[in-house]
């Protein structure tokens, strides 16, 4: 916001403001500024206002943000942990050799995808300790329910990397579909800004998104205090998108 110098006799006097009208901030600062020299040049109020300041719970950027930042970090380290794993694999010939081992295609599938339990803890605790020590960011809901909305999203997005490293051959194949996969859930997940300001005939897609669910279902708990079988659209997503994602990889995995 620039204002500029008042222009014309003091009765007269006129102020001029620059500012982008697309931001909600510049038009805050607008009216608090005029108001504020409106003040300053004598006017006077008809009526007088009290003020009765509410702090809403939850209603911070950060706290919108750090369930995004949950949500975004099982997305990453489960496609990319699962997929790249599969693919070097591959590479390396030593899906070949366990092809050839009593072992079945489904246990040697779930065990990468369980795999990422082991992470998911230290994980989400390193981002919900900082968040809470640095900016005071609280825990609302049962951590139970966080728990068992990260234990599905970790799931299904394992799921989804061991589809996305069912078939490449080289790092840069399945680096390739990775990315293709991963990046409309960037922009459309509501990771960093709410999928609200999308237009109305992407929301069935939005929502349909994994990475959408996960993150609803995680600012429901964290923020509201929303209680887990309140979630269950959301769980359902990331249930089909998991169990879908792992039966098409048990068809098409291919072993060398």
């Amino acid at each position: 916001l620039v204002v500029g110098a008042p222009e014309g006799e003091a009765n007269t006097r006129v102020f001029s403001y620059r500012y982008d009208p697309a931001r909600p901030e510049s038009r805050t600062a607008r009216l608090v500024v005029d108001d504020a020299l409106q003040r300053a040049a004598g006017r006077t109020d008809v009526a007088s206002a009290r003020d009765q300041t509410v702090t809403e719970p939850g209603a911070r950027y950060i706290d919108f943000l750090v369930p995004g930042l949950i949500g975004m970090n099982l997305m990453v380290s489960s496609i990319f942990g699962v997929g790249f794993s599969v693919a070097q694999a591959r590479m390396k010939k030593l899906l070949k050799l366990l092809s050839a081992t009593p072992m079945r295609r489904s246990h040697y599938l779930a065990s990468f995808t369980l795999s990422r339990l082991i992470f998911l803890a230290p994980e989400i605790a390193l981002i919900i300790g900082i968040a809470w020590v640095l900016f005071g960011v609280e825990m609302r809901g049962s951590w139970v329910s966080l728990g068992a909305v990260t234990l599905l999203g970790a799931l299904s997005f394992g799921a989804l990397g061991l589809l996305v490293g069912a078939r490449p051959v080289t790092i840069q194949g399945v680096s390739g579909l990775m990315n293709f996969v991963t990046l409309p859930m960037y922009m459309f997940s509501g990771v960093f800004f709410s999928t609200s300001r999308f237009p109305d005939f992407l929301q069935p897609f939005i929502k349909a998104l994994p990475l959408t669910a996960l993150n609803d279902a995680l600012r429901a708990i964290i923020n509201d205090g929303a209680a887990l079988a309140s979630q269950w659209p959301e769980l359902l997503v990331l249930t089909i998108w998991g169990i879908v994602s792992f039966f098409v990889t048990l068809k098409i995995f291919r072993w060398q």
